[in-house]
């Protein structure tokens, strides 16, 4: 077939069917062949709705008249679970409104809802020792715990917290050849957790010295039983330690005491002379229990004078805290036969208290 330049061909081109021709055959005109469906009748289709889905097929599927497919979206009217359908099919699309899902959400441990607003916020425990708190950009904060004496740390991974010991650290085998499980006596309070060790150790000394009967005893001493004698001015003849109740603190412990009193006595007695001195031992106010020291038992034959020494003395053991003591040593002498001359007397005494291990 030729070109028919810009004349109208002289070829004659028919359409059969489901073919269309276009054009003259010309250069500006050319002809335009197309298919019409092809088969002489137009191509079947069919649609098929889902659960979600219904589709609508409208045309017959011919040029002039062509297939038309169209979708509608169910929304279920009554949801299997009860309640509304919160979907909404609008004229631009599905859509949900804020304020109809409000109601649907609600807020369990650890957090907090407004169903106004929307808003769910976390929810901080007002139990007390709940250190979560708000930081300053708004997310939760656990802020490190202050350390108390005789710890350090921040409480992380790369800074825990541990003890604080100012020698440092020391393995108690090291120290000790006994067992530490036995032996330490740093323990835990388990209804608290807090770290206690026994109470403080206490202890104290105190010591008196007398001259009794200054320039000695005037009137030598006859015949007496056990007899308390007094100091120049009328005082008393003694020695006496007071203990008050939790002295020095100590509120806790029982504790014990030794008192010793030491005598030396210059003494000058007849011929005929038997005697003793000694110290009569009040302890606590109680009655006072003569304790001998020196003595002639069996008569010299002769007049004579010596020194000599000796001592007595007290111990309590087991005492309550509270409780106080009082210690005291009267200068006491008797004669059996003769008389005595007390030219001097010195008492020395000291007394120790500490607390007891129990």
């Amino acid at each position: 077939m030729s070109c028919c330049d810009e004349r109208s061909c002289d070829c004659i081109v028919t359409a059969g069917p489901g073919v269309t021709v276009d054009g003259n055959g010309s250069s500006t005109d050319p002809y335009v062949i197309g298919a019409d469906g092809g088969g002489g009748a137009p191509a079947a289709l069919t649609v098929t709705d889902s659960p979600t889905v219904d589709l609508t097929l409208t045309g017959a599927g011919t040029a002039t008249d062509p297939y038309d497919v169209t979708a509608a979206v169910i929304v279920d009217p009554a949801p299997p679970g009860g309640g509304d359908n919160l979907v909404h099919a609008g004229d631009d699309g599905l859509y949900v409104e804020c304020a109809d899902i409000r109601s649907c959400i609600s807020a369990g441990d650890g957090a907090a809802y407004d169903p106004d607003s929307g808003e769910v916020d976390a929810r901080l425990s007002t139990d007390a020792g709940n250190l979560v708190q708000f930081g300053t950009d708004g997310g939760l904060l656990v802020p490190p715990p202050a350390v108390a004496c005789g710890l350090t740390g921040t409480g992380t991974a790369a800074d825990p917290i541990t003890a604080n010991p100012v020698a440092g650290q020391a393995a108690w085998a090291d120290t000790w050849a006994c067992d530490a499980a036995t032996h330490s006596t740093l323990h835990c309070d388990p209804s608290d957790g807090a770290l206690w060790t026994p109470p403080e150790h206490y202890s104290a000394a105190d010591s008196i010295y007398v001259e009794h009967f200054e320039g000695g005893w005037a009137d030598p001493v006859t015949v007496t039983d056990w007899r308390v004698f007094t100091d120049t001015g009328g005082t008393t003849a003694l020695v006496q330690f007071t203990v008050p109740a939790n002295f020095l603190g100590n509120d806790c412990r029982v504790w014990e005491y030794l008192s010793v009193c030491a005598g030396t006595f210059d003494i000058s007695w007849t011929a005929d002379a038997t005697f003793e001195v000694g110290y009569g031992l009040s302890k606590d106010g109680g009655t006072a229990q003569i304790r001998p020291v020196w003595g002639i038992l069996t008569p010299t034959g002769a007049a004579r004078r010596e020194r000599h020494a000796g001592t007595a003395q007290a111990a309590g053991f087991n005492l309550a805290p509270d409780a106080a003591e009082s210690v005291i040593f009267y200068a006491v002498a008797r004669v059996m036969t003769g008389s005595i001359t007390i030219n001097s007397w010195e008492s020395d005494a000291t007394i120790h208290t500490t607390t007891s291990t129990l």
